[in-house]
């Protein structure tokens, strides 16, 4: 797998959180590559999706979260006081373990965060970001004739596209997801893994799984976390053949997990 040509996109230093005392990650350092699929893999509980979220300050919707070290998107460091937490969260767009389409149409599920960025956004221009980014994630041909209907009225993996639409629609740079598979069968879990594939090349995926077939399959580097720390971290054809760790190889061949 050739990783020529992609450029740093996030750079983590010395990253340390905890919530209230408990000290959930510990020193972590690592450059995530713009245009590829960073996996992260470990057992429950090891501060995985806390990496995540701390990547576009979802962490701090939780009053006791703390940190220390740098988390820098394109250059910037993102926790520093000036910081528009908004802007962050429109840059790094997430998708979450279990879908979670809003309760109103297909339609405005996709329009809402797009009028938000445009307030005074055209109707026709409006619906074509819709239609696009319905059609981005093959959901068009299988919604367009309902749009007006409750997101919650589709299937699970109809409503983890929807919201993988949702994301799309306005437009960040990077796109985390959270276990985005977990709830879906294999069918819906193919099609959000193709839909990384076809996609590295506009967008940077982070994605946390537990599904060490799927970290394989689609990610271009890969990282093991266990107890708070980042334990291993490369392409992932050298982490999966040559682990540098024994606790990275335990894991892998499944003897805990």
């Amino acid at each position: 797998m050739n990783m020529e040509g992609n450029t740093t996109k996030i750079v983590v230093s010395g990253l340390s959180c905890w919530y209230g005392p408990q000290n959930v990650l510990q020193d972590v350092s690592m450059e995530i590559h713009g245009h590829a699929i960073t996996g992260l893999i470990g057992p429950s509980g090891c501060g995985k999706t806390t990496f995540l979220r701390t990547l576009n300050r979802l962490n701090d919707l939780a009053p006791s979260f703390r940190h220390q070290g740098q988390v820098l998107l394109d250059g910037e460091e993102i926790y520093q006081p000036k910081t528009d937490v908004v802007m962050v969260r429109r840059r790094v767009g997430m998708v979450f373990q279990q879908p979670n389409p809003f309760p109103i149409s297909i339609f405005d599920n996709i329009a809402l965060g797009v009028r938000e960025q445009q307030p005074r956004i055209k109707r026709s221009e409006l619906l074509d970001i819709v239609v696009n980014s319905l059609k981005r994630v093959y959901l068009w041909e299988e919604v367009k004739d309902n749009l007006q209907d409750s997101a919650l009225s589709l299937s699970g993996g109809q409503q983890q596209r929807l919201c993988l639409a949702r994301v799309l629609a306005v437009r960040p740079e990077v796109i985390l997801l959270d276990e985005p598979c977990s709830s879906l069968d294999p069918v819906s879990t193919a099609k959000i893994e193709e839909l990384l594939f076809e996609y590295k090349d506009e967008y940077t995926f982070i994605v946390v799984t537990h599904n060490l077939g799927q970290a394989r399959r689609v990610s271009d580097y890969l990282g093991f976390f266990l107890n708070g720390r980042l334990m291993e971290y490369g392409q992932t054809v050298d982490v999966v053949i040559n682990p540098r760790e024994k606790e990275t190889e335990d894991y892998l061949v499944g003897s805990f997990g």
